[in-house]
């Protein structure tokens, strides 16, 4: 469970990197349109909810036995298309304040920050000897 714990920090750390790096650029970009960094914002928000919704149903599940674990598995993937799609909705009809192009940019934290930690954890470990 440490170990899950760390992994969950360490995820989620990567992942509000992704969306601050995510804001500047989009921020540059658009010179100083607010709205890509409100969606940012959300997108960002969204993305750490993800992540410890995945955490957290996971750890469930594997208390499961193996039939139900793996209903409770897709039904809490399907949450989290939900979320998913909520937020883009959100974005989309308030696009003067929460951008959806910073919104979708933001959401894929979620697969950056899981492809970025087996670099963390190697640097980790270099780092701790």
């Amino acid at each position: 469970m440490r170990q899950a714990r760390r992994l969950l920090k360490e995820m989620m750390i990567s992942a509000a990197v992704w969306t601050v790096l995510t804001a500047v650029v989009l921020l540059v970009v658009s010179r100083g349109n607010l709205a890509m960094a409100g969606g940012c914002l959300l997108g960002g928000a969204a993305c750490q909810l993800l992540l410890w919704h995945m955490f957290r149903h996971l750890d469930i599940a594997l208390d499961l036995d193996p039939k139900r674990a793996s209903r409770h598995t897709q039904v809490a993937a399907m949450q989290r298309m939900g979320i998913m799609a909520v937020t883009l909705a959100v974005s989309m009809y308030f696009y003067q304040y929460a951008h959806p192009l910073g919104t979708i940019l933001t959401l894929f934290g979620v697969k950056i920050s899981a492809f970025v930690h087996p670099f963390i954890e190697k640097h980790g470990k270099k780092r701790a000897k």
